[in-house]
């Protein structure tokens, strides 16, 4: 089992414990003819799609066609786009894609950027402090 396929059953997890309805989609990405998002996930009032990144780096880029696919997705089913970023060392931490900075072919995410987090029992709720 690779490192991306860890922290996405570890974020499911989590997700399930926070009161999220949560499905995984194995091979996500550029496995599959349509696009879809790694996990989707509900708890009734809120429904999101995420693509998710697991990091050692200070810095992840998504490309701009991959936030394209899972904005398409969502549009159709139904749902929020979120990005969540697994940075070593420090866990998890999510942005709506509009709240990234972006380069020419990508949507860049930084270990420094405040974002929002997942509380038990509460859902997402942005950061307090770094």
């Amino acid at each position: 089992m690779g490192k991306g396929t860890r922290a996405e059953r570890e974020l499911a997890n989590m997700l399930w414990e926070s009161g999220f309805a949560v499905m995984r989609s194995p091979a996500s990405g550029a496995g599959r003819k349509h696009p879809q998002p790694d996990i989707l996930i509900s708890n009734g009032d809120r429904a999101y799609g995420i693509d998710t990144k697991s990091s050692s780096e200070d810095l992840v880029y998504i490309s701009k066609k991959e936030v394209a696919n899972l904005e398409e997705f969502c549009e159709k089913f139904g749902c929020e786009p979120m990005l969540g970023v697994r940075f070593d060392w420090e866990g998890w931490v999510f942005f709506k894609p509009e709240n990234c900075e972006t380069t020419e072919n990508s949507y860049k995410v930084s270990r420094d950027k405040v974002g929002l987090v997942l509380e038990e029992g509460v859902g997402f709720r942005k950061q307090e402090t770094l």
